[in-house]
């Protein structure tokens, strides 16, 4: 059985680049009906907090990338670790050496975090590393990979606090839990000599590597923050849909012909470790922010109402919005402008807000005299059609505009900003419509009141 694992480290948040690691390694256990395992790697007791472990496990399972089974945490298997270094000191394949103080290390905190039966004051258990022969992988990506002997070394695998490093635990884990194809980014080749020895000294079956080139900026260098925001949960809290999120970080470093758009199902159908590229993948946000407005351009209203609720509930409006016919009749005014789900939601508070707040430097090119004439005319005649359809509002505009021999870009813009305080905002009839007839009439009075 094909069984994979994802394994962040809770000292920070998930990064989208992991994000990916674990998207790859989900959809491979998935395609072959095979395990996908969650594991959080938190020896790092000094780094590790409760608040980056619990985010990293609510954006996985906001992404919707279950695993199986319960999710392993290293920080609850120091004991077993032990046992296993213990069994590498009674084979000959691990030793004591003791801890070296330099200038570099004098300020190095020697106490103790984990007591255990291995501990000795000053001392590092070191793994005996094989020296004598080249080690060589085949790895999915990078093809064969040769390591020589020359360049290894007997690593810490034990600490002086007591705390088991990384290269150990991973391995045992690994082992344990049956891996069979390691995916993860090629950041790790450099563990890979002292990680494959390790598997070998516990006579293990070693698994299978695909070593994901980084993902960088579109300025060719490794992401970070000065390219923006690079945790996951800045995303979703942004409303990009996970449809759209997962669908662009599989693109960023595989690939199916021509293909650009790709549900769930078809990412699983396709996946192949064998098609992930080589070449360090850029990070376009144009391009993710292109991808959502595709997901919600051809979603439905219902579903896009669903989905926007939170943001709008999140705004503490004086009208508190509901999946309803209004708000579905408000969407269907248009959302294709924007290309996240908060910017839908910002972009419609003004349908249930009670009092417009008017910025009125906007409107300064138009002659106030002559502006309040035109909203008087305009609320004269909208005070006597029903607002059942929208041409009986658009004959009123039109009146309006005739009555006083105006083109309709002297009056449209003024019945816009003293309804929702914008210029740009849906076709007067649409809007009007929409909000009403009894608040229609309550802001453009209330808006005269305000700029007499």
């Amino acid at each position: 059985m094909i069984k994979t694992r994802f394994a962040p480290s809770p000292t920070g948040w998930l990064h989208i680049g992991g994000v990916r690691t674990a998207l790859y390694s989900w959809l491979y256990a998935r395609k072959n009906n095979g395990k996908f395992y969650l594991r959080i790697d938190d020896t790092d007791t000094t780094r590790s907090s409760d608040e980056y472990k619990n985010s990293i496990i609510f954006a996985l399972n906001q992404l919707g990338l279950n695993y199986d089974d319960e999710i392993i945490y290293q920080s609850n298997r120091f004991d077993h670790y032990v046992d296993k270094i213990e069994q590498l000191l009674n084979d000959g394949m691990a030793y004591y050496d003791k801890v070296e103080i330099n200038e570099k290390t004098k300020e190095t905190d020697l106490s103790v975090q984990f007591e255990n039966r291995l501990n000795r004051k000053g001392h590092v258990i070191r793994f005996r590393n094989q020296k004598q022969n080249s080690i060589t992988i085949h790895d999915s990506v990078h093809g064969e990979v040769i390591f020589d002997p020359k360049v290894f070394f007997d690593v810490v695998i034990l600490r002086s606090s007591g705390v088991p490093t990384y290269n150990l635990t991973s391995v045992v884990d690994d082992i344990d839990l049956g891996i069979t194809h390691l995916i993860r980014g090629d950041d790790h080749l450099s563990n890979l000599p002292v990680q494959v020895n390790l598997f070998e000294s516990f006579k293990a079956k070693v698994p299978s590597f695909s070593h994901l080139p980084m993902i960088h900026g579109v300025d060719g260098k490794r992401l970070s923050k000065r390219h923006g925001a690079v945790d996951i949960n800045h995303f979703l809290n942004e409303g990009y849909r996970v449809d759209a999120i997962l669908n662009y970080l599989a693109k960023t470093g595989w690939s199916h012909g021509d293909q650009e758009i790709f549900s769930i199902d078809q990412l699983i159908e396709l996946f192949d470790l064998d098609r992930i590229t080589k070449s360090a993948a850029a990070f376009d946000i144009e391009k993710m922010n292109w991808l959502n407005q595709h997901y919600i351009k051809n979603d439905s209203i219902e579903n896009i109402a669903e989905q926007i609720l939170p943001f709008l509930i999140a705004k503490e409006l004086p009208n508190t919005p509901k999946n309803d016919k209004y708000l579905c009749d408000i969407l269907h005014l248009g959302i294709e402008r924007e290309y996240s789900l908060k910017n839908i939601a910002n972009s419609i508070t003004y349908f249930y807000e009670n009092e417009i707040k008017y910025d009125l430097d906007i409107i300064t090119k138009f002659e106030k005299e002559q502006t309040i004439k035109i909203l008087r005319d305009t609320i004269s005649k909208l005070f006597i059609v029903d607002f059942t359809d929208k041409p009986s509002i658009s004959a009123c505009v039109k009146a309006t505009c005739k009555d006083l021999s105006l083109k309709f870009k002297d009056v449209g813009p003024l019945i816009r900003f003293s309804t929702t305080g914008r210029l740009n905002a849906p076709s007067i009839d649409d809007l009007c419509f929409v909000l009403g007839k009894k608040r229609v009439i309550e802001r453009i009075s209330r808006f005269l009141e305000i700029y007499k």
